[in-house]
């Protein structure tokens, strides 16, 4: 989304420059002044930001706003249809995002906190090397974590609690001076070493480092250079006996929703103990797909949660039950 803003800013300064926005009447307010439409460009970025805190109605208001102001300052343009089309966006993220208040917010929209995860595209890696996509993993495949004692270790995936092959949401990516790149939901934890794991959106690329595995088999630090916000489609949460995944050599945590990952792994616990009575007696079908939806566990406990109390220092607040 914030990336067509800046191909419009691009656009209008590049036409701007040798005089080639013309209107079609005397009216068109961009030929008297270009620079009137840059106070609407940066309108929804704010907002998108305000969203990933959880207040979506900030993000409706200030999407709202900007439609109007890119429309009506551009009336009139020759202009006029292509910034309409760079509105396309924003347009369907309000329709799915921003709905009255008896009204159910759709389950489309990439804004409402659920359990969610890692990109479908970012990749683990297995003991010998080879890479696997978050979106093939399988229960029962090996994959390359870290343990207490930050040593890189081989896991096994023991469930996965979340799957969507289509559906959007907004992931933090965030891009490290090694050339290392991983994105996550904006409640996911990462690892930033000395034992402590964030949320993904608090993380302060001037206070904190990620961790990577090294040519050398080791985990090293390395300094953030950048964090984006995008909106994806495709998302899961694999679940290792570990509780923690290397995903693009990135060290990060296999819990969202949650500001304590140890916490997370306790709660986890029962799953752990399934994975090893079906390993026992052959249960286990490494062929199986994976399939839309939230996992029957993480759904119990999260509906559980809601029924008793919020738990404001533990658990993440989410939309209620799911």
């Amino acid at each position: 989304m914030m990336s067509s803003h800046r191909v419009l800013y691009l656009t209008l300064f590049f036409l701007s420059r040798f005089d080639l926005i013309i209107s079609s009447t005397a009216n068109c307010p961009v030929e008297a002044d270009p620079a009137t439409i840059l106070s609407c460009v940066a309108i929804d970025a704010v907002g998108l930001v305000s969203a990933t805190k959880g207040n979506i109605r900030v993000f409706c208001t200030m999407a709202e706003r900007f439609m109007e102001c890119v429309k009506t300052k551009t009336r009139g343009c020759i202009g006029e249809e292509f910034v309409r089309g760079s509105l396309s966006e924003l347009i369907e993220l309000s329709q799915k995002c921003c709905v009255n208040k008896d009204e159910k917010k759709s389950e489309e929209c990439p804004f409402i906190t659920r359990p969610q995860c890692f990109s479908l595209n970012d990749t683990t890696k297995t003991p010998n090397g080879n890479e696997i996509s978050i979106e093939n993993l399988k229960i029962g495949e090996k994959v390359l974590a870290i343990d207490h004692n930050d040593q890189i270790i081989s896991t096994e995936i023991i469930a996965i609690l979340h799957y969507e092959k289509n559906s959007p949401a907004l992931f933090y990516t965030f891009t490290t001076e090694s050339g290392h790149q991983v994105s996550l939901t904006p409640e996911h934890l990462l690892y930033i070493g000395n034992q402590q794991y964030i949320q993904a959106r608090y993380i302060d690329s001037n206070e904190h480092k990620l961790f990577i595995a090294g040519k050398n088999g080791q985990l090293e630090s390395s300094r953030i250079r950048s964090i984006d916000l995008q909106i994806k489609h495709g998302y899961a949460t694999p679940i290792t006996q570990h509780g923690t995944l290397l995903v693009n050599n990135v060290s990060s945590s296999c819990y969202a929703s949650i500001y304590h990952h140890y916490i997370g792994h306790m709660a986890m616990a029962p799953l752990r103990w399934i994975h090893q009575a079906k390993q026992i007696f052959g249960l286990i079908h490494k062929n199986e797909t994976n399939e839309n939806g939230i996992h029957w566990y993480p759904r119990a406990l999260n509906n559980i949660a809601h029924m008793f109390v919020p738990f404001p220092d533990i658990f993440t607040t989410t939309t209620g039950r799911i």
